[in-house]
């Protein structure tokens, strides 16, 4: 493509570092099938880890915070297992196969993710999102199809000679962090993602460096032994400390948003970033023609849309999801109102028995009273009229003779 390439091919075919075509033929499929395998298991991963944080979330934590409770979940460890496994597997692949063929394979991730959602986490896969999978496989064929199979560097000098062009990326890494993130991740799920994606493709040219290393050392040794190279452990340690990196923000956009939304958004923009980081490491688009650089080109927009299909169906979905709570507050709504009601009533029937209690008891108690007064009052009268009767009979008595003195 450039003289510089030309250059590089030529000096490869001469150094005993880089493998013969056979060698390469052959580590490339080894590379291809590490690379299958691994997506694979990171696919299964990432919703096991999100059946983790969303069985904390309805325990009331909050991972998006900074709540670390996830570590004593177990779908989450499980989650975590898978992981280290494609990513031992990943790293494999990259040791083999360069990085423009390996990255665009993980669309397996992204169709085994939204297979296995729609059975662990009930995130329904609907037609639109099946036409997506089936997009994104294409894509990742026609990009496989036409990127080279041999690795760029060998050693770990070759990789330092390269290593330290692709700024941009801790440029962008930077404003994200100091930046985006403190007043656009909880409302945008870009921002967690594109941190992820960041660290992911300096995680992914590490991985180049040193996994190619280690297959120059194992198929050269002793005389090629590159943990001899002093350069080896910083970029060992470096690629691990991007692995942490990687895995937190991941945690942080799952815990904040949907794995149908969140994965195929990571993975368009890892893949991006990955195959710019690669340009720009090498100072050179990796394809050996110009019909195959725009055959990559495009399968990566044939990604790019199935990726966005899956998002829209389970945008789609979601949205469903969400009417179909707004109906549920609104009857749990109306159902707490006639509760309400239903109390109030029966509040007021309890006053009502109680007042009319209360006036039957007054009632009573007045008519015994004015009954007991009416019976005095009779008694007032006969005790009056026996008085003025026993008058009247003395009276009469005294103007009797007998009674009368002489």
């Amino acid at each position: 493509m450039t003289s510089g390439s030309s250059s590089a091919n030529s000096s490869a075919a001469t150094d005993p570092s880089h493998p013969p075509a056979a060698a390469a033929a052959w580590q490339s499929a080894v590379g291809i099938s590490l690379a299958l395998a691994s997506n694979a298991f990171i696919g299964a991963s990432v919703v096991f880890r999100k059946r983790g944080l969303v069985d904390l979330a309805s325990s009331g934590h909050d991972i998006a915070s900074g709540s670390n409770a996830y570590l004593r979940n177990v779908y989450w460890w499980l989650g975590m297992l898978l992981l280290a496994i494609g990513e031992v597997s990943n790293f494999g692949a990259y040791a083999f196969s360069p990085a423009i063929l390996v990255t665009p394979l993980g669309t397996l991730s992204v169709v085994v993710s939204a297979v296995l959602a729609n059975y662990f986490l009930k995130e329904r896969l609907t037609t639109l999102g099946k036409l997506g999978c089936a997009l994104c496989i294409l894509g990742v064929v026609m990009i496989v199809t036409h990127a080279p199979t041999a690795q760029t560097t060998a050693t770990v000098p070759e990789f330092i000679y390269h290593a330290f062009q692709p700024v941009f990326i801790g440029a962008m890494l930077a404003v994200l962090i100091y930046y985006a993130e403190p007043r656009y991740a909880r409302t945008n799920p870009f921002v967690y993602v594109a941190m992820s994606s960041c660290g992911g493709s300096y995680l992914v040219l590490s991985a180049q460096g040193v996994g190619s290393s280690i297959v120059t050392t194992v198929r050269d040794f002793p005389e090629n032994n590159q943990f001899l190279q002093w350069p080896m452990y910083p970029l060992i340690l470096f690629m691990v400390l991007t692995i942490v990196f990687q895995i937190t923000y991941l945690n942080k956009a799952m815990a904040a948003y949907s794995t149908a939304i969140i994965y195929p958004i990571h993975y368009v923009c890892f893949t991006g970033m990955t195959i710019l980081s690669t340009a720009f490491l090498f100072r050179e688009f990796p394809v050996t023609s110009l019909d195959s650089g725009a055959s990559i080109v495009e399968g990566f927009l044939v990604l790019v849309a199935g990726v966005m299909l899956l998002y829209m169906s389970n945008l789609e979905e979601l949205n469903k999801i969400e009417a179909e709570n707004v109906k549920i507050q609104a009857v749990d709504t109306e159902v707490t109102d006639l509760d309400t009601v239903l109390v109030d009533r029966e509040n007021r029937e309890s006053v009502r028995r109680s007042l009319s209690q209360s006036n039957d008891a007054r009632s009573r108690s007045s008519f015994q009273q004015h009954r007991q007064r009416r019976r005095s009052s009779h008694l007032n009268e006969e005790n009056g009229a026996f008085l003025v009767n026993r008058d009247a009979v003395w009276a009469e008595k005294e103007q009797l003779p007998q009674y009368q003195k002489s």
